[in-house]
């Protein structure tokens, strides 16, 4: 059962790990948002297969304890992320309406009429 709890804190570490290089990262340089939730996401599931495979009972108050901390820890970090996701969700949003404000502009606009 030591075996899994290992196991189980190791991939806590590694989704820890990818959220925290993730809020470092600057989205408008095209970071690969897909591939990191895709990833995270099976990361979680494993995870959780792992979580639902160990004696719960076996393991002591203090690493319960421990990785529960981990854990809200991760909690922590995905609402730094939702909150980063939001606001760029928010910039691309005004940029698009700038786009299509310009396109609009630059399509009454008669070449023409210049002389």
């Amino acid at each position: 059962m030591d075996k899994l709890t290992l196991l189980f804190e190791e991939f806590i570490m590694k989704a820890i790990t990818m959220t925290e290089a993730i809020l470092e990262c600057d989205f408008s340089q095209g970071t690969q948002l897909d591939s990191f939730t895709a990833n995270r996401e099976r990361l979680l599931q494993i995870i959780d297969k792992i979580s639902v495979q160990i004696n719960w009972n076996e393991v002591t108050d203090e690493k319960r304890a421990d990785l529960n901390r981990q854990i809200d820890y991760i909690k922590k970090l995905d609402e730094k992320l939702l909150v980063k996701l939001q606001e760029y969700q928010a910039s691309l949003k005004l940029e698009i309406e700038q786009t299509a404000r310009s396109r609009e502009n630059i399509k009454g606009y008669n070449l023409n009429d210049v002389k």
